[in-house]
């Protein structure tokens, strides 16, 4: 099972990232288009971007590093960043939807990275 989530946690972390980075896109403007879905934030916040660029790039550097200190910061942002969002009155329509996605990643992620610190230190 723990190589199972030692592989398992950096696919993970690398989709929280790309999705982080998907907000900041559509919070500094752009329109996502897949087939016909067309996603965009209604009310852009650009302050709200920069913080998930940064959020969604430390995930990416973290996965890429491997590091457990790394995630653990990464995944610590994260959640806060996400706390941020959902308290925030300007965050609506997509912009809060996109939460649907990030709560959950941000769950398993930290539940993965809490089982990698456990069994690293009992083995």
């Amino acid at each position: 099972m723990s190589s199972t989530v030692g592989r398992l946690l950096p696919v993970l972390t690398v989709i929280d990232g790309l999705v982080f980075l998907a907000s900041f896109a559509q919070n500094v403007g752009a329109r996502l288009t897949v087939g016909p879905l067309d996603v965009y934030f209604a009310a852009p916040v650009w302050q709200a971007g920069i913080g998930e660029a940064v959020i969604g790039m430390l995930l990416l550097l973290a996965a890429i590093g491997d590091r457990l200190r790394l995630y653990w910061i990464a995944y610590g942002l994260s959640v806060l960043g996400i706390l941020f969002g959902l308290s925030s009155a300007r965050v609506v329509g997509s912009a809060r939807e996109i939460h649907l996605v990030l709560v959950p990643l941000a769950i398993v992620g930290l539940l993965l990275v809490a089982w990698r610190r456990w069994r690293g230190s009992s083995a």
